[in-house]
């Protein structure tokens, strides 16, 4: 535990861009899956956690909008964080976020410079793309979203409105709505939207 404990701690790796699952919970008005989003973390066999700054295990406090933890796969254990966005002005119109990111500069010093997240063909471990899909899934069956994303610093770039216009997408970003929304999306957009039941 004291190599981990020496990355969270260590500023420098805090850095750079993110790696992130965004998601688009529901209207702001409602706390509750954001709520029951942080507890699946939290339930996670290989996930230790959430954080304080200084590496003691704190509480979940859905007030606070930031957790922070630590994944462990077979070969590597990565910190992470949690984010929670709460739009409220106005909040009849506003919504519920919660993203999962790891930084980039973390994962080139975990799982090599071959992982390069900034270039033209961005690249990320397998393993941390398959963790964030089983989360969107497992997150899904818990309250079913609006709109998840996966991609480099994608939070905050697209809301599921934006699923019915042309959209710029420059990068590889992932992109998973429900069925009961899938009308919402524009013939065009359906080739890069994963419709989920």
């Amino acid at each position: 535990m004291t190599e981990i404990k020496d990355i969270y701690l260590n500023k420098e790796l805090r850095v750079g861009g993110f790696y992130e699952l965004s998601i688009q919970v529901c209207p702001s008005s409602n706390m509750e899956p954001i709520k029951s989003y942080t507890e699946y973390i939290k339930s996670l066999e290989n996930v230790d956690g959430p954080f304080d700054r200084n590496f003691e295990l704190k509480n979940i406090e859905i007030e606070y909008f930031e957790h922070e933890w630590i994944l462990n796969l077979e070969n590597v254990s990565i910190p992470f964080k949690t984010y929670n966005i709460h739009e409220d002005e106005p909040i009849e119109t506003g919504f519920n976020w919660f993203d999962i990111y790891f930084y980039t500069e973390t994962i080139e010093k975990l799982f090599g410079e071959e992982y390069k997240t900034w270039d033209k063909n961005p690249k990320c471990p397998n393993e941390l793309t398959e963790f964030l899909n089983k989360t969107i899934t497992d997150l899904n069956n818990i309250y079913k979203f609006q709109l998840a994303m996966i991609d480099f610093e994608i939070s905050g770039q697209y809301y599921l409105a934006d699923l019915n216009k042309d959209l710029n997408n420059w990068t590889n970003s992932k992109f998973f709505v429900n069925e009961e929304n899938a009308h919402l999306i524009s013939e065009q957009n359906k080739r890069v939207v994963k419709i989920m039941s």
